[in-house]
């Protein structure tokens, strides 16, 4: 059985899926399984089921993908626990693949890609977007696979992934799934096989292919899908002002009986709208769990106006005047990333202060791109002030970028391809590995930074590095004038303005704890070493090696 439980708010849905997980129906050692679409959201269930139940213990969160593989491999015994299909093994395969390739037929383009500059970095490029595309097809384009496998397709793409199908051998996603529907089709499960229920918590949609497995397993056993539904009404029809304009253009009498409904529903919820109306294609049975917001302010009557699939002003609703006090829905313009991220802490600070009973577990902050922001969250939150310190955590990064020793290797080998920018090399400073390799303390790094300024240093490592990139050979800004200037400065100190040597000492140096100053020499000296062996190839051991090396290993 399909069941459907919609609501506008999460807290609300996690408190239903608490009500689900206290009547046990599994068996009394097998985990509770929960999808949700990413670690984040499966951490903040944890809690929340962990707070109404008392306790939050052999709960499995897999992703859908995930999830949908395990349970391919519970139905047929010929299934691996990995696909030789998934894109981490379809890059290397594709990267052994493309040099093979006959360069007259369809893989010219490829051929012709590759012959503007014949190397591994290239030819792996080329395999990595290849892989994700076909990883996409599978999932959201299977119709397309299923046709190059019979001899269609009229563009590289088929003849490579025939190829490729030829070379790997096996099953991919789209096949298993043929064959494990066909099996439920054809025989009753045995109830050994498969969990007697499935929850499918907070994702926003799923590919059809996926979802039509979900429906075909809810004919064996209980599948839950907890979903966040912010209009209580049938919306699955609604259409933006521009799709219904671009129907009438284009005359199809049969779509000219959409309506609008909320407008910023239709103009913004084209996906949840999209996927809620193949949810209930699937004929679910269905539990609302809506609740009222008010409209006390700007953004509770937004959200009232989404649920009954009303505008103001419109129909007979009646607009409400906006308090000049309302601060619910604010838009702040900021120069830089880092400036959003110094705004979102001083905001939090005055909510915590106007606020007693609001805790930093009750706040979530979201951002198109956390790997973009991650940085400036930890610069920002990670340095403050014990009295005004928030506790905070960073979810659903790549896992390179949850490995500081990950990240430290990744850093070093990018840099050296890099101009030694100022920022760039700093940065590797607030990694901790690089940091207590080199003894450098976390309050230290300020200091260095300051220095850093305040005696110029823009990029380069020093003139010959700025002559290889044919450029003049001048040492300006560059890391070794500016180390140049800091030591004359330990060295010499009070000269004001006068030159030693062609070079003006960095008298503020004086008095700083030459420490400090001697680990950075240590670690600059070091990075510049180190630049020219990590831009020459070598075998993966010897990478293992000359990484650890520089970290200390």
């Amino acid at each position: 059985m399909l069941i459907l439980h919609q609501g506008n708010r999460l807290e609300r849905l996690a408190d239903d899926l608490a009500e689900v997980l206290r009547t046990p129906v599994m068996p009394a050692l097998a985990p509770e399984i929960v999808a949700v679409q990413s670690n984040g959201m499966a951490r903040w269930l944890r809690m929340r089921l962990a707070d109404r139940l008392g306790i939050a213990a052999n709960l499995h969160f897999p992703l859908p993908s995930t999830l949908i593989w395990q349970l391919f491999g519970r139905l047929l015994p010929d299934v691996p626990d990995r696909s030789p299909y998934d894109r981490e093994v379809l890059v290397w395969r594709l990267m052994a693949m493309l040099p093979a390739l006959d360069g007259a037929g369809p893989f010219a383009p490829l051929r012709a890609y590759l012959a503007d500059a014949e190397d591994d970095l290239r030819r792996h490029q080329l395999a990595s977007r290849i892989a994700d595309l076909f990883d996409q097809y599978l999932v959201f384009r299977p119709d397309w696979i299923l046709d190059w496998e019979r001899g269609g397709g009229d563009t590289w793409h088929a003849p490579l992934w025939r190829e490729l199908v030829e070379s790997v051998g096996g099953s991919h996603r789209v096949r298993v799934q043929e064959r494990v529907l066909a099996a439920l089709a054809a025989t009753p499960v045995p109830g050994s096989v498969l969990p007697t229920r499935l929850s499918l918590f907070g994702i926003p949609t799923l590919p059809p292919s996926q979802l039509a497995v979900f429906a075909r397993l809810a004919e064996a056993l209980e599948v839950h899908l907890f979903l966040l539904n912010p209009c209580r009404q049938f919306w699955a029809e609604i259409r933006s002002e521009r799709e219904i304009a671009r129907r009438v253009t284009d005359r199809d009498p049969r779509e000219l009986y959409f309506e609008t409904g909320n407008s910023l529903l239709a103009s913004c919820g084209t996906q949840g709208r999209d996927f809620l109306g193949l949810v209930l294609d699937c004929d679910p049975h269905e539990a609302g769990a809506f609740e009222e917001p008010g409209e006390d302010t700007l953004l509770h009557c937004l959200q009232t106006d989404i649920l009954h699939l009303q505008n103001r002003g419109e129909h007979g609703v009646p607009r409400n005047p906006i308090r000049s006090d309302d601060r619910s829905v604010q838009i702040h313009s900021c120069h830089s990333p880092m400036r959003e991220v110094e705004v979102l802490y001083d905001h939090l600070l005055a909510l915590f202060e106007a606020d007693p009973a609001l805790e930093p577990g009750d706040v979530a902050v979201m951002t198109p791109d956390i790997e973009a922001y991650a940085p400036f969250v930890e610069a920002v939150f990670g340095t403050a002030e014990p009295d005004r310190r928030i506790p905070f955590s960073i979810a659903d990064r790549r896992q390179r970028a949850e490995s500081p020793v990950a990240t430290a290797f990744f850093s070093l080998l990018e840099i050296v391809e890099s101009r030694f920018g100022a920022d760039q090399v700093l940065g590797l400073l607030e990694i901790e590995p690089v940091r207590r390799r080199f003894g450098i303390a976390e309050a230290d790094v300020a200091q260095i930074r300051d220095w850093v300024r305040e005696t110029g240093v823009r990029w380069g490592v020093d003139g010959e590095s700025r002559a290889a990139l044919d450029l003049p050979a001048t040492s300006e800004h560059t890391w070794r004038a500016g180390l140049d200037r800091l030591l004359l400065g330990y060295a010499l100190p009070a000269r004001g303005r006068r030159l030693f040597a062609g070079i003006l000492p960095y008298d503020e140096v004086e008095g700083a704890p030459s420490r400090v100053l001697g680990l950075l020499c240590s670690f600059a000296e070091a990075l510049f070493a180190a630049r020219d062996g990590l831009a020459r190839r070598r075998p993966i051991s010897e990478w293992a090696d000359a990484l650890l090396n520089l970290l200390g290993g």
